[in-house]
């Protein structure tokens, strides 16, 4: 299992080294996305509700794309339900409202509603998560939607010489199914990342990483963000 892991982690640098360099308009950028999570289940309100959990997440996201260096650049805020049918699979809905300031451009709000399916399986001590997402973007002022399926594949291991400590990497492809005001039909972005996570108690942990974001743009002028990801999570 031990070489599973490393082939899985050397094939996503791999991945993500030929996108960084791909094509001659590449603009890359440092960026920082920090977020607070909390979760739970409807357990507290009915023992029958067991089974239905919920989150809602706030995530805050910057980029030094001006000038003047880095700077905010979205805002967004997720709220989801989800039923978990056994103790790998689960279904979420979802909806979110974004923030966003385009660099030279005027502010602009988003509301998006989402479905999610996601698998969670243990091989030993790793787990492997996939998760299926739709995403239905409605962009403010606009009549156009942008319909935007993603699929992310991710691997956790715990680090035997820290109690509570985790390494995780993964990768994200999003497209979408249409031109839209949001993008291009077809391939628009590639996440990949890893990083550690820490359990501070039953109830807290934290994550820290790196992803490298890989945007495929209308204007041709593509975007390599090379991000810090933090997150804060509380489970009730």
């Amino acid at each position: 299992m031990n070489k599973i892991y490393r082939k899985v982690v050397l094939s996503i640098f791999l991945i993500a080294q030929p996108i960084s360099s791909f094509g001659a308009n590449i603009n890359n950028m440092f960026g920082v996305w920090g977020s607070i999570t909390l979760r739970g289940n409807f357990n507290t309100v009915s023992p029958k509700l067991e089974k239905f959990n919920w989150l809602i997440m706030n995530q805050t996201r910057t980029r030094d794309d001006s000038p003047e260096g880095s700077r905010f650049t979205e805002n967004l805020l997720f709220s989801q339900i989800g039923y978990q049918f056994n103790e790998h699979a689960s279904l979420w809905l979802g909806y979110l409202h974004g923030w966003g300031e385009p660099l030279d451009k005027p502010s602009v709000e988003e509301n998006r509603a989402y479905q999610d399916f996601v698998w969670k399986q243990n091989f030993g001590d790793y787990t492997f998560i996939s998760r299926t997402r739709m995403d239905e973007r409605f962009l403010v002022g606009s009549n156009e939607a942008g319909y935007r399926p993603r699929q992310l594949l991710m691997l956790r291991h715990p680090l035997p010489f820290m109690d509570g400590l985790s390494a995780y990497v993964g990768d994200e492809v999003l497209f979408y199914l249409t031109k839209n005001v949001f993008g291009k039909q077809g391939f628009s972005e590639n996440r990949v990342f890893s990083g550690l996570s820490y359990q501070f108690s039953q109830h807290v942990r934290m994550d820290m990483g790196y992803m490298g974001q890989y945007v495929d743009t209308k204007s041709g002028s593509n975007l390599f963000t090379h991000n810090l990801q933090a997150n804060i999570g509380y489970k009730f």
